[in-house]
């Protein structure tokens, strides 16, 4: 839940205005050039979206692999923390890079605190997934009736299902 809470949050923030300022063109009106976190740090949407799919992963993996996946989320998530962190200093460059006159003007423009909700869902993957890691072995994972058919255990087990698909790959017909 966390995981996703954490994806969540550096989604909604790179989708949001960081910053917006007013450029004065050279013989032109004033116009006013705004930024959003994707604009600024382009990898945040990607890093929301992996943190979603870790997610899943943390739910369906269990023993060594909800591990592994532990450590992922804290990679993605420090990635992350690091990545809003770096963009608090890049919005005047973004907002340079939007300027619509093409003159490559420079402008100044300080972020809001969108930045630091980026970063509060990096932090928040970062512990979630060191609990992965550190705790998952307590946790519970899913059941049999999720394994894929034909597992050992069901075809051992003489599984309905499986007769009924092996009986058809012979030719009978097993509604009689």
């Amino acid at each position: 839940m966390g995981t996703a809470g954490s994806g969540l949050l550096v989604l909604l923030a790179s989708g949001r205005v960081w910053s917006s300022a007013t450029a004065r063109l050279p013989g032109a009106a004033v116009s006013k050039v705004s930024v959003a976190g994707h604009a600024v740090e382009p990898s945040l949407p990607a890093l929301g979206i992996a943190l979603l799919a870790l997610a899943a992963g943390l739910i369906a993996a269990k023993g060594a692999l909800r591990r592994v996946v532990g450590v992922l989320v804290v990679v993605v998530g420090g990635t992350a923390l690091g990545v809003a962190i770096a963009g608090r200093g890049s919005v005047s460059s973004a907002l340079t890079a939007h300027e619509p006159g093409g003159l490559s003007l420079p402008i100044h423009g300080t972020p809001n605190g969108w930045w630091v909700m980026a970063a509060v869902g990096g932090l928040l993957a970062v512990i979630v997934g060191g609990l992965a890691v550190v705790r998952s072995g307590d946790w519970a994972a899913l059941g049999r009736k999720y394994e894929a058919p034909g597992t050992p255990q069901q075809v051992a087990a003489g599984d309905s299902a499986v007769s009924t698909w092996d009986a058809l790959d012979r030719g009978e017909d097993p509604t009689e």
